[in-house]
This record gives structure tokens, C-alpha cells and sequence, in this order.
């Protein structure tokens, strides 16, 4: 008789639970999870939740979930604007890019484009926080997620060859002293560099 009244008591507690809205759940979840300003989930904050938030403030309001808006709000004035992905950028731990080094480097592209080569020829990888390291990567198809989203310049949650041009103008105008900090926005597109002053690759009479 004990054992009937135990069981039914945890029957009860699991139909309750499936009761509850799957967002409520999730987004207590999520910000338990994850620190506030970890807008992708990956563990760490970094330059691409600066990215996504910039993205989703200029250029998609749909591209954050319910939990990602929970943690994109910082200050938690109820609303995620610009100061939160201020806050976002100076507070990041890894710059966009630093899949290696401490910035977006060479390395950088050669990772996009070893991604984007297996790709091509239909190889898929899987994103995840409990994948091995970024070299292990292409043995294994599982993609570490940190990694993966250091890789994606421009915000939208996939490395495409959208970021690897973007990846090439940042780097090529960055290494030659050109300024590419663009008021607030904090993810690239390529309409974005237009107005910076052009590199000069003429030849120099001797």
C-alpha cells in the first residue's frame, strides 16, 4: 500500500511538471546555466554574444529565443538594448575570431575554410559544449561550440562564406591600422567597411 502511495506521489509531481510551459522551464534553466551576458550558451562570454545581441538589436529582433533574451539582459531593466551589448563587449573574455590566439588572425580564416571545405563536400559537423578540441573537430565532426561561434563575424549562428570575406576585410584593414570599431555594433557586414579609408596597394615608383 506504501509502495502504490509513493508511486502515485511521483506520477503526481511528473504530470505537474509537464503541466508547467516548456518556456517557463527552460528559461529558469538557461540562466542557471549559463552566466548573465553567455547570450550563445557556449560557457564562456565572448565577442560573438556581443555579436548576436549587436545583430539582433540592428538587424533580425527575432534571432534570440526566449532564454537568450533572459541572459542578453544584463542590467535587467526588463529589455535588451544597446547597454547590454556594451556591457557584452567590455566584458567579453575572447575576442570574435580568437580561435587561437588572443584575435582574429590567419588562423582564423584557415579554420573557416577547412569548415566551410568539408561542407562543400558533405561532411556535417555537430555544435556542441561537450566537443573535444577545434582540431579534434575534423576527425570527429563534432564541433566545439566556443570555437564555433568565434567563427561566425557576423552574428546569424552559422559560419557561412559570408564570414570568411568578412573575416579577410576585419583582419586585411585591422593588421594595416585602419579602424574597425563601428559605434556600438559589435557584428560585421561587408557594407560596413565601405566608408573606412581603402588600402593603398599601388606600386611606388623607385
Amino acid at each position: 500500500m506504501k509502495m502504490k502511495k509513493a508511486i502515485s506521489a511521483v506520477l503526481a509531481g511528473v504530470l505537474a511538471l509537464s503541466a508547467l510551459p516548456i518556456s517557463a522551464m527552460s528559461a529558469s534553466a538557461a540562466e542557471g546555466a549559463y552566466a548573465l551576458g553567455d547570450v550563445d550558451m557556449d560557457g564562456v562570454i565572448t565577442g560573438h554574444d556581443a555579436a548576436v545581441v549587436s545583430r539582433y538589436l540592428h538587424m533580425d529582433n527575432t534571432l534570440l529565443n526566449a532564454d537568450q533574451l533572459a541572459l542578453a539582459d544584463v542590467n535587467g531593466d526588463g529589455v535588451v538594448d544597446q547597454a547590454d551589448a556594451d556591457w557584452i563587449h567590455e566584458n567579453e573574455e575572447k575576442s570574435l575570431g580568437a580561435v587561437w590566439e588572443n584575435r582574429a588572425s590567419t588562423t582564423t580564416l584557415f579554420y573557416q575554410l577547412y569548415y566551410l571545405a568539408h561542407l562543400g563536400v558533405g561532411n556535417h559537423f555537430t555544435v556542441s559544449n561537450d566537443a573535444g578540441s577545434l582540431d579534434e573537430a575534423f576527425e570527429t565532426f563534432q564541433m566545439p561550440a566556443l570555437e564555433y561561434h568565434l567563427m561566425d563575424f557576423d552574428g546569424d549562428g552559422k559560419v557561412t562564406l559570408d564570414d570568411l570575406t568578412i573575416t579577410s576585410c576585419y583582419i586585411g584593414y585591422k593588421y594595416t591600422g585602419r579602424d574597425v570599431d563601428f559605434d556600438g555594433r559589435y557584428d560585421y557586414e561587408m557594407d560596413m567597411f565601405v566608408d573606412i579609408d581603402p588600402i593603398d596597394c599601388s606600386v611606388i615608383d623607385k
